[in-house]
């Protein structure tokens, strides 16, 4: 069962999609809509939607206030990928890295195949011998190595 951010972000998500990776909502209304707390869609758009995932958030508070989101277009792959290891921490969740393998997909990076093989490789399962803070250190040093040998295959992907 999904949990209640995920259903959130997955509404969010087909927004962008729709508008052309654009969305603007009115945060109490959409929390209306979805029948959740403002709160929530704040905490959704914060830890979903930053600039670490590819987006620009921009809000305007008040009572015509808006949340603005922007996917990042990126012209070259490299540039994105480069983006992505500035960007990143040197901790990452399971969850963390799946959002992230999901923008290479969207970007066209990766296959679906490649991406299936990174969720697995990455996955708490995969990295359950390390403990605690260390996998997700393990798992955020794995990922960089990924991404930069993607980023040497340029449009060779497969």
């Amino acid at each position: 069962m999904s949990s209640l951010t995920d259903m959130i972000e997955r509404a969010i998500l087909e927004l962008i999609e729709r508008h052309d990776g654009y969305c603007e909502i009115a945060r109490n209304a959409f929390a209306a809509e979805m029948k959740v707390a403002p709160s929530q869609i704040t905490y959704v758009i914060s830890t979903r939607f930053g600039h670490e995932h590819g987006y620009i958030v921009e809000s305007r508070r008040g009572g015509s206030g808006y949340i603005r989101i922007m996917r990042v277009p990126y012209t070259d792959h490299s540039e994105y990928i480069m983006h992505l290891l500035r960007t990143m921490g040197d901790y990452l969740t399971q969850h963390d890295v799946n959002i992230l393998i999901d923008s290479l997909q969207y970007e066209n990076l990766i296959s679906r195949k490649i991406a299936n093989l990174m969720r697995t490789s990455l996955s708490d399962r995969s990295l359950a011998l390390i403990s605690g803070r260390d996998r997700h250190e393990t798992r955020s040093l794995i990922f960089k190595n990924m991404l930069l040998y993607i980023a040497s295959l340029g449009d060779e992907e497969d």
